[in-house]
């Protein structure tokens, strides 16, 4: 399986969704849908268990309960999805928010609004007959996707468990993690989603494990978050709130329907398989309606102890300002 965030910050050719003529985002005169205002998602790959709220928000009316027609599509690009963004191709967007500190960083007028997953997902997933923990990572191969944000990732965790980061191998085998893994070419990988490839090796029966990057060093971070552009935030406020209205409905219903989110995912994609998505929705209900924050929620506090962070790790090269990077205001819970 390729990994997804790995997909999102490489330059990539990828099938695509063929889109209608016009994959702009729709004028605010709404669509001329029952007086819906249609509106552009770009997904950052293809349908899977992250997108439960998404595809439940659509499917159970839950968007169009909040006054908008969402139409998601699949990027033949996912790192150009915040550059689209910016030029106005959709009214919004699924990326992480390194990508938006970077994106930011880099002159591209974004903001996120709301977060799908309060957590990293990103992890260490290591085989279990080769590695015993953190702890046992010197002297050891791990494979990545040849990611700028692979070895200080890996070397934040290296270093928590007590290692020289200086020991470690790291092999490049591009989108191959999870093969590579299962082949026992690498001994670890660093890219992979616990939610998503931990749970399909356990199901093909591999000796594996994961090393969760919040609980080894790295601080916490949003991993997929809702973004927009800073006109849409500035012109089109109630869109942005009406879109997020509907969507914390999606995710809190996905978390609690099982067999509802699965469905609705495997009408989304044919290519999934029931089980594996069942297995994973099981591991990811809980980031999607979290119970310590309510649904979506952004702590513009934290990304900006996070953009710290990347800073002092080379992940940022040039200063951010994080309040512009990200914004709560349009929560659901922030409305009057």
């Amino acid at each position: 399986m390729i990994p997804r965030r790995a997909l999102a910050l490489l330059l990539a050719v990828v099938a695509c969704v063929a889109l209608a003529a016009g994959c702009g985002g729709d004028d605010e005169g709404g669509g001329g849908d029952g007086g819906l205002q249609s509106t552009r998602l770009i997904l950052d790959w293809f349908p899977n268990t992250d997108h439960a709220g998404i595809y439940a928000a659509i499917d159970e009316g839950f968007f169009e309960d909040a006054g908008v027609k969402v139409t998601p599509e699949v990027p033949s690009d996912p790192s150009a999805a915040l550059k689209r963004l910016a030029a106005g191709r959709a009214d919004f967007a699924i990326s992480y928010e390194p990508e938006v500190l970077i994106a930011r960083s880099q002159g591209v007028p974004v903001v996120a609004v709301g977060a799908i997953v309060t957590r990293p997902l990103n992890a260490v997933i290591y085989r279990t007959d080769r590695i015993s923990g953190a702890d046992d990572l010197e002297g050891k191969t791990v494979g990545a996707a040849g990611l700028p944000s692979d070895r200080p990732l890996l070397d934040a965790v290296v270093r928590d468990g007590g290692g020289d980061p200086s020991k470690v191998t790291v092999k490049n085998v591009g989108y191959d993690l999870s093969p590579a893994l299962a082949a026992g070419k690498v001994d670890a990988v660093i890219g992979a989603f616990w939610n998503i490839e931990l749970v399909d090796l356990e199901r093909q029966g591999q000796p594996v494990a994961a090393l969760k990057l919040d609980e080894h060093g790295v601080p916490t971070y949003d991993e997929l978050v809702v973004v927009t552009s800073d006109e849409v935030a500035r012109d089109k406020p109630e869109l942005v709130r009406a879109f997020l209205r509907g969507l914390q409905k999606g995710q809190d219903w996905a978390a609690t329907d099982e067999a509802g989110a699965v469905q609705h995912l495997l009408e989304a994609n044919k290519d999934l398989d029931e089980g594996t998505v069942k297995a994973q929705l099981r591991e990811t209900a809980p980031v999607l309606s979290p119970s310590d924050v309510p649904t979506l929620h952004v702590d513009p506090a934290e990304w900006a102890r996070f953009a710290t962070w990347m800073t002092d790790n080379g992940l940022l090269t040039k200063p951010v300002d994080a309040s512009a990077a990200v914004t709560d205001r349009f929560l659901p819970e922030k409305a009057s």
